[in-house]
């Protein structure tokens, strides 16, 4: 649960003197791409820790992103995005984000699939919002959906993003949200904890914060590092040994310019 929170929680959508750095912005419609490498940390319901080495790919082509973010969207991306293997941007305006997306996801660990973690996957539909207050602050929601019916049920998310420019380099965000889910979810998500009595219901499951840092080491290469944490709340807290769950991620990215 604190990868979920954690990945919807880390950075916000901000402008930054970075964004000024950067080369001319190409065409629209031009091929961009993003490799790099991650090693990312979850503590899994309480139960288990797994620490982990994984590729970072992405590929963006106008609206279309398969992926990661690439470097345009990077330094000012919405801190109420996840991350998805193919989203479409049906709005993208100064202050209006909305998008399409689709991930395969590992219902072991509520993460994107990688083809390196073992377990179940399902194919999950979302859609995502964020409004920008101003420069720093930015709100944003979404709603996912268990498109195969493999027990994951539907999901809710709202919350907010502050974004801090430290200088021409580099960025610190900070972010905050709440989750709610189906009772399927959380029984699927929550299956190494023990069954509440009554079996589970629909409801708020967590409240998290996450911190997220990024540097731009030059125009191609940067890279960031993020942390969170989340409050366990109604039946999730109940059935769990302990109160919060945490995860974090650090990554060396190149961009195509």
């Amino acid at each position: 649960m604190a990868s979920a929170v954690l990945a919807q929680t880390v950075a916000a959508d901000t402008e930054t003197p970075m964004a000024e750095t950067q080369a001319p912005q190409k065409p629209a419609h031009q091929w961009r791409y993003t490799l790099g490498l991650k090693v990312k940390t979850h503590n899994l319901a309480d139960a288990s820790t797994d620490v982990a080495l994984r590729p970072v790919l992405g590929l963006r082509y106008g609206r279309w992103r398969l992926g990661h973010a690439t470097g345009d969207e990077w330094l000012a991306f919405s801190g109420y995005r996840k991350e998805a293997n193919l989203a479409y941007q049906l709005r993208d305006d100064e202050r209006l984000k909305v998008d399409l997306s689709l991930r395969v996801q590992n219902l072991k660990d509520n993460s994107n699939f990688d083809g390196f973690s073992s377990g179940k996957n399902t194919l999950r539909a979302r859609i995502g919002v964020n409004y920008q207050l101003n420069k720093r602050w930015s709100l944003g929601t979404d709603v996912t959906q268990d498109l195969m019916g493999r027990g994951d049920g539907t999901t809710l998310s709202v919350g907010a993003s502050y974004g801090l420019p430290l200088n021409e380099h580099s960025t610190l965000s900070l972010s905050a949200g709440v989750n709610w889910a189906t009772a399927d979810h959380w029984a699927t998500q929550m299956h190494l904890l023990p069954t509440p009595p009554g079996g589970w219901h629909a409801g708020l499951g967590s409240v998290g914060m996450g911190l997220s840092y990024r540097y731009a080491l030059t125009p191609q290469w940067a890279w960031f590092g993020t942390v969170g944490s989340s409050r366990h709340l109604g039946q999730v807290d109940t059935t769990s040994p302990s109160t919060l769950s945490w995860s974090g991620q650090i990554g060396v990215l190149y961009f195509s310019r």
